[in-house]
């Protein structure tokens, strides 16, 4: 699924503030988090890495070149498998959970941010929201076109570099369910 960069600036906004009820596709995927701090550092720290890769996204060529990481978390930057030692404690026990859950190597920065590519048919889903579902409980929404099968490594890595304990799903859901879950 190519990413259209209309598409791309629409999914950055959507990182910073919720749509409308009305604008919500049909349907969409759904993870269930389990959080290891609070529901709030999560989201925040989630946004802070998602923000960043969508803007390289929309304004650098994807050519093969390192892209550049300075407007990326520290503690994210620390999350690569060359600069781990250095990286917080939540961001290796993050790593250590992801390599478990999906017996999948760490991921090197250049490779996660080289997902976002908007000509890349590899990232299956547009961020569309994240709601509290617990005290230490969050749901990530995602747009996929209606796949429930697609390709979500790199959203799961980030999930729990910026904190997950347990990551699951996608499940497809209505957008209703959507609504909500944002009116409650």
């Amino acid at each position: 699924m190519f990413h259209e960069i209309e598409e791309i600036e629409q999914e950055k906004d959507r990182v910073l503030r919720r749509r409308a009820p009305g604008e919500a596709p049909p349907v969409l995927c759904a993870f269930d988090v389990r959080t290891t701090g609070t529901t709030v550092e999560f989201g925040t720290r989630l946004r802070s890495v998602l923000a960043p890769a969508l803007e390289l996204a929309v304004s650098h060529p994807f050519n093969g070149e390192d892209l550049p990481v300075d407007t990326l978390p520290d503690w994210f930057v620390a999350s690569d498998r060359e600069r781990s030692a250095s990286a917080p404690e939540f961001v290796r026990r993050g790593t250590e959970r992801y390599v478990a859950a999906l017996e999948r190597w760490a991921w090197d920065l250049q490779e996660w941010l080289y997902q976002f590519d908007p000509e890349s048919e590899s990232r299956g889903w547009a961020w569309w929201d994240l709601t509290q579902t617990s005290d230490t409980s969050v749901r990530v929404w995602v747009d996929t076109w209606g796949e429930s099968f697609f390709a979500c490594n790199e959203l799961r890595w980030a999930a729990y570099v910026c904190g997950a304990e347990e990551v699951r799903g996608p499940a497809l859901v209505r957008s209703s369910d959507w609504v909500e879950a944002i009116q409650s």
